[in-house]
């Protein structure tokens, strides 16, 4: 039922998703990068954000799923010349919006049990968590290549700048086990 909630009124409302988070960001003092596209390339980029969100839902919700295409957008928006900051608050502003709309839906508000609405709030947070971390992986791996291809620094100077954490497989698959187990243990995943 969570699912098909969320499926619908993304599918629904698409548009107005798209046209809110256009607005907010012309609006945010935070995004002079974004601000640089046309409105027709800021609606396309707001529109794609949203549709991924309802093929990852359609999907059933898959971590990799999320992980792929985040990882791409992080990528892209370094090729692009985006400052990180900027596209982290992008996709926080993407989530904003879909919480603000969301939370004046009856067909959200009307339906759910508790235990629902709590499983809505972990579905959503899940999607938007994993942009937020993929999203600085696939920026940083694009900066180790772009930092290691200029020659200024030596293999150990970049290990030191970029070991550690969740930048290396092993960790990440750590991570993902970890959250599977989370979500385990708190029943959202059955």
């Amino acid at each position: 039922m969570v699912y098909e909630s969320l499926i619908a009124i993304v599918e629904s409302h698409l548009d107005n998703l798209t046209d809110t988070w256009v607005q907010e960001v012309k609006r945010s003092q935070y995004l002079d990068t974004y601000k640089k596209l046309t409105d027709s390339e800021l609606s396309k980029r707001g529109n794609i954000l949203f549709s991924n969100l309802l093929d990852w839902l359609l999907k059933g919700a898959s971590n990799d799923d999320a992980a792929k295409y985040f990882l791409e957008i992080g990528d892209k928006r370094f090729k692009e010349g985006f400052p990180l900051t900027e596209v982290y608050y992008a996709l926080y502003l993407e989530k904003k919006v879909l919480w603000s709309f969301v939370a004046w839906k009856d067909e959200v508000s009307g339906i759910l049990k508790a235990l629902d609405a709590i499983e809505f709030m972990t579905v959503i947070n899940n999607y938007f968590d994993l942009g937020d971390f993929y999203i600085i992986k696939g920026y940083n791996e694009q900066l180790f290549i772009q930092l290691k291809e200029t020659g200024k620094f030596t293999s150990e100077e970049l290990e030191n700048i970029f070991v550690g954490g969740a930048f290396y497989q092993e960790s990440i698959k750590k991570i993902k086990e970890q959250m599977y187990g989370e979500g385990l243990s708190i029943g959202i995943i059955r």
